[in-house]
């Protein structure tokens, strides 16, 4: 990828055209007679699944090779965990997307499939949207009527630590989970143009530049409601749980991206049932 990707310079130097980038990842996880292993594994444009060693079950790091994303890459991630496997995927640090040079969009495509018997988390570091980023991203999850999954996101518009707003730009973030044939949870946010000045509204961001969310689906999350709620009451920001219908939600509002993800990490474990993965340095 050319400098265009790297934090001192987000945007294409003139006179320089920059390679779209087409790739991502696909793979399948397993469940063999000690552990759950990679089945099949398809890594290309830059992007790949390292497996570092865990004690607590499968775990995949997604490595964006490039550093980054800019308008008019297009970004699949596709995972399938077979049926009794049990396996978590993460990312080696927050994502970052870079201004758009012109309106072409950054587009990320992940689709999971968790199959009878098994246990996935889709937990990445984050997205950090420069000013002027431009993103489309959707998120479709089909679920076994017994499988356990945790998702989480969170998203910080404009580089904070330095003081950058996002006073221009685009998010289209679609969220869709099946379990069997019916659609359980959907969520779409769509924000454009100064998005900064909207986040100030109390309706919608009440002055936060980082929003996230974190879904549990699994048969006992009214249960764990409680014991959540526990361990978020000293978070450092502002963030609420909820549940209903096999399905726990957190959400959050905080200034920076830190404060958020240690209140993510307080309660991750509990719903995924294994430790945060190493990478995730808090």
């Amino acid at each position: 990828m050319f400098a265009a990707t790297l934090p001192s310079d987000p945007s294409p130097r003139p006179g320089l055209a920059r390679v779209r980038v087409v790739g991502g990842v696909r793979a399948s996880l397993n469940e063999g007679p000690r552990c759950t292993a990679i089945g099949q594994l398809h890594e290309s444009g830059g992007y790949r699944l390292m497996r570092p060693r865990s004690d607590h079950g499968f775990e995949g790091v997604v490595i964006n090779t490039g550093g980054g994303m800019v308008g008019g890459d297009q970004i699949t991630l596709h995972v399938s965990a077979e049926a009794g496997s049990r396996g978590l995927i993460t990312t080696q640090s927050a994502e970052r997307v870079y201004r758009a040079a012109d309106l072409s969009e950054t587009r990320v495509d992940t689709r999971l499939r968790v199959g009878a018997g098994a246990n996935l988390a889709w937990l990445p570091q984050g997205t950090i949207l420069f000013d002027g980023a431009r993103l489309t991203r959707r998120l479709h999850v089909d679920l076994a009527p017994d499988a356990h999954f945790l998702a989480g996101e969170m998203l910080v518009f404009g580089r904070t630590a330095s003081g950058e707003r996002m006073a221009k730009g685009s998010l289209r973030d679609v969220w869709r989970v099946f379990r069997g044939d019916r659609l359980i949870y959907a969520d779409t946010v769509r924000i454009e143009g100064d998005i900064d000045a909207q986040l100030q509204r109390p309706g919608i961001g009440g002055g936060a530049r980082v929003v996230g969310v974190l879904l549990a689906v699994r048969p006992d999350a009214l249960d764990l409601l409680g014991l959540v709620r526990d361990r978020l009451a000293g978070a450092a920001c502002r963030i609420a749980a909820s549940a209903w219908d096999d399905m726990l939600i957190v959400r959050g509002l905080a200034d920076r991206l830190e404060p958020l993800a240690q209140g993510f990490a307080a309660v991750a474990p509990l719903l995924m049932g294994r430790p945060l993965p190493r990478v995730w340095s808090l």
